[in-house]
């Protein structure tokens, strides 16, 4: 496998990723984001929104290898231009928290960080495990997770989010549904009797409004406001332990006996 030394970013995960694993040095540019917890994302010269990157801008800077994932908005001749301009396309693709955990590691080795990628797959591990032991005897508490809208999507049962939910004991209540997201009517939130609503500001932010509207359609379900990042298969997951744990906190708080508050939205 190849190691890189001029390297670019297309999707905000794999720029998170690769400045985890220590090779901001490396990193000629990156596309655009809103907010970053890496204070280092400020100093990686910016590509701006990806659909207005250029072959042409890359091959001037000297770009070896392109990091994207799936879900980034890039043309298939766009991925066949950069390949026969000689620059590589390394994709971040994980569906599971064991696939996270790989992927980690292959991503690492192409910028010779496999020491760093075993300080990151450690930490995550610890923390799923501490938090898996944390809620073993806890009641599940029935989770629906959106996803985007217009029109309203959930995390369904082929998404890494219920994998990740259950680590907390969060039960996604639209898991029977084999996909990994599902349009859903409003109207079935009455149906599916949701404890808990999380809506993520990422990829795509849901609102407050959008937190009103589904209250129409429940009635004791909590609306928590949480990271988006956090569920994605990204460089988040390795942060799980200590954010599940004050997320469990909050939310037990208020899915009991306790309606206080119930009905309006809370951020995290």
């Amino acid at each position: 496998m190849s190691v890189y030394q001029k390297i670019a970013s297309l999707s905000p995960r794999t720029t998170e990723l690769l400045l985890a694993l220590g090779v901001a040095e490396k990193l000629l540019g990156a596309v655009s984001q809103k907010s970053s917890r890496y204070p280092l994302f400020a100093t990686v010269p910016s590509l701006g929104q990806v659909e207005n990157v250029t072959i042409e801008h890359l091959k001037s800077i000297g770009t070896q290898a392109i990091y994207l994932t799936p879900d980034v908005p890039v043309a298939e001749n766009f991925i066949d231009e950069l390949k026969s301009n000689g620059i590589d396309v390394i994709t971040f693709d994980a569906g599971s928290i064991d696939e996270v955990e790989r992927e980690i590691y292959r991503v690492a080795r192409t910028v010779a960080r496999s020491t760093q990628a075993e300080k990151l797959v450690t930490r995550m591990m610890y923390g799923i495990d501490e938090t898996r032991r944390r809620v073993k005897d806890m009641e599940p508490i029935r989770t629906a997770f959106f996803t985007g809208r217009e029109p309203y999507t959930v995390a369904a049962g082929g998404n890494i989010i219920t994998e990740l939910l259950e680590v907390n004991a969060l039960s996604n209540v639209y898991k029977d549904i084999a996909k990994k997201d599902a349009q859903v009517d409003l109207s079935t939130l009455k149906l599916m009797d949701p404890q808990l609503i999380l809506l993520p500001d990422s990829p795509v932010a849901l609102t407050d409004d959008d937190a009103f509207t589904m209250g129409q359609y429940t009635e004791h379900a909590l609306t928590v406001f949480v990271p988006g990042e956090m569920f994605s298969p990204g460089v988040g997951i390795t942060m799980l332990g200590d954010f599940y744990r004050e997320l469990n906190e909050k939310m037990r708080r208020f899915t009991g006996e306790n309606l206080a508050n119930r009905g309006v939205p809370t951020y995290f």
